[in-house]
């Protein structure tokens, strides 16, 4: 009697299609649903490592994206106000709009301090991403650069990540997904500089959008009409909070350090970090329900458009500049 199946995620691996459309099923996803939400969380994680003086956004580093669909899309519009320049890695969009404008993967790695990977996962394409990022590739990143992983986990290869934590003590790993998931590798997890339990996508909004979209498509499949998402209530960040290194942010702030302040107090990803990394001891079968416990409590988290901030004239005003193309609004 099943007529619709519907799936409040980007990806869409979990479900068989085809057999889904031989039967006569309707099926539905929500693309890019959260890509902002991801893009901000890969801003959040940036500017933790810069206070962390892992990096330095305040040196122009050059940054790549592996992966530019809509969340890699969205991600780059981030990077622009970040870092330097971005080199874009995408074979498909590569192959149907032309070379110009992306880089070959290894080309992409070695060249860059900051790599970001958003792959959908796809195992039998001509592009196929499964186990994509191997040991050979990342370890052509250059010294002190930093790897982040916000897409899907088995495009990395967890052993070589791994190895790569080991042997390179210069280069900081972020990672949001694993493989596998939900008893995710406890060794990856503790060499990995920042961890979190595959929630980049898990803003409010994001979860409001998946919900439209899915509401929307099976409206249409019913005949219902249009569907409005509940507006989202502001929580006001006050600038008089803000911290580096325990002491107030006010106009003579380092404008970069002002700026990771106020994206941190936003939402800080290390928040994720220490409660996923306390239940690394824990035996497998435990830590993999603690994985999707911390997914299913997850906590209300906004987008800096949300985040309205009170006080913005006591910011350096090339950090308030940046955080207006950023998406922040004044309180």
């Amino acid at each position: 009697p099943v007529k619709f199946v519907g799936t409040c995620t980007i990806g869409t691996d979990h479900l068989d299609k085809t057999w889904l459309e031989s039967n006569g099923i309707e099926w539905a996803s929500a693309p890019g649903c959260n890509a902002r939400s991801v893009a901000e969380w890969v801003g959040a994680v940036l500017a933790w490592a810069h206070l962390e003086r892992r990096i330095d956004l305040s040196a122009s580093p050059r940054a790549g994206i592996v992966g530019v669909g809509r969340v890699g899309t969205q991600v780059a519009q981030v990077l622009s106000c970040l870092v330097g320049e971005i080199l874009l890695n995408d074979p498909p969009r590569a192959e149907a709009e032309g070379e110009d404008g992306f880089h070959e993967l290894s080309d992409l790695v070695r060249s860059c301090q900051i790599v970001s990977a958003h792959l959908p996962l796809t195992r039998t394409d001509d592009h196929a991403t499964h186990r994509l990022l191997t040991h050979r590739i990342l370890s052509q990143l250059p010294p002190n650069a930093m790897f982040i992983n916000a897409g899907r986990g088995p495009t990395a290869v967890s052993r070589d990540l791994l190895a790569l934590a080991r042997g390179r003590a210069d280069l900081t790993l972020a990672l949001d997904v694993f493989d596998p998931e939900p008893t995710i590798p406890a060794d990856l997890a503790r060499a990995a500089h920042l961890i979190s339990p595959h929630v980049a996508g898990y803003s409010l909004e994001g979860k409001q959008e998946g919900t439209r979209m899915i509401r929307e498509a099976f409206g249409r499949h019913l005949g219902l009409p249009v569907w409005d998402l509940p507006p989202v209530a502001g929580i006001p960040l006050s600038v008089a909070n803000l911290r580096v290194e325990d002491s107030a942010v006010h106009s003579e702030t380092d404008p970069w350090d002002a700026l990771c302040a106020l994206i941190l107090a936003a939402w800080n990803p290390i928040e994720d970090d220490t409660q996923l990394r306390s239940t690394m001891d824990l035996p497998e079968l435990e830590r993999g329900a603690n994985f999707d416990r911390l997914r299913k409590e997850y906590p209300v988290r906004l987008e800096w458009r949300h985040r309205p901030v009170i006080g913005a004239e006591q910011l350096p005003p090339e950090t308030w500049e940046r955080a207006l193309r950023l998406g922040f609004v004044a309180g």
